[in-house]
């Protein structure tokens, strides 16, 4: 899998009756990150849209691959082993992904997308989401534009009905720009 520039991709073998993550599974020398387990194989169009989501907030992101396990009990293992206390785990298999905090109960994980929700933007809220929950800030719900994706601009232009102007108007528009620039230029003299 081929990572966005800036991500980091942890491997390590697992040993013949060992368990899949444990204590050891993220080093102290590792720059604090969210945490990001994902079961083989690793789909990138799923996964992009997380760290894109992330990448926003200003938050690093390390994702590794593990052989198989449950999304919710993999979020649960990467919140406990990352420095911010955040973990996310993937099963594009079963398209589902769940976002988990270290003080949450197991069971209780912050977010769960499931195969109806398992679309772009909420792939991207949810990566948003982790990174403003290790912030601090308020997090975006279903129903409230993120900066960037869903537009706030007014209906109108988002359905690309704007008015393409004539080229009268343009000249017209130039003649203006033209002469306010030129009076603002005569006054500074």
């Amino acid at each position: 899998m081929q990572l966005p520039q800036g991500l980091f991709l942890l491997t390590r073998k697992r040993k013949a009756g060992k368990p899949l993550v444990n204590a050891d599974f993220f080093m102290m020398d590792e720059k604090p990150s969210v945490r990001i387990l994902a079961i083989q194989p690793v789909v990138e169009d799923v996964i992009k849209y997380v760290l894109w989501g992330l990448e926003e907030e200003g938050i690093p992101a390390g994702v590794r691959e593990v052989p198989g396990g449950s999304a919710k009990v993999l979020a649960k293992q990467a919140a406990d082993g990352s420095q911010l206390n955040v973990g996310i785990g993937i099963d594009a298999t079963k398209r589902l992904i769940v976002l988990h905090h270290r003080d949450l109960p197991s069971e209780t994980p912050l977010f769960s997308l499931t195969a109806v929700e398992f679309q772009g933007p909420q792939l991207r809220r949810l990566g948003a989401n982790a990174a403003r929950l290790v912030k601090g800030n308020p997090l975006h719900f279903q129903d409230e534009p993120m900066h960037g994706g869903e537009s706030e601009l007014p209906a109108k232009f988002q359905q690309n009905e704007l008015e393409i102007p004539s080229q009268q108007s343009l000249d017209r528009l130039e003649e203006l720009i033209v002469r306010i620039v030129t009076e603002i230029l005569n006054n500074i003299e």
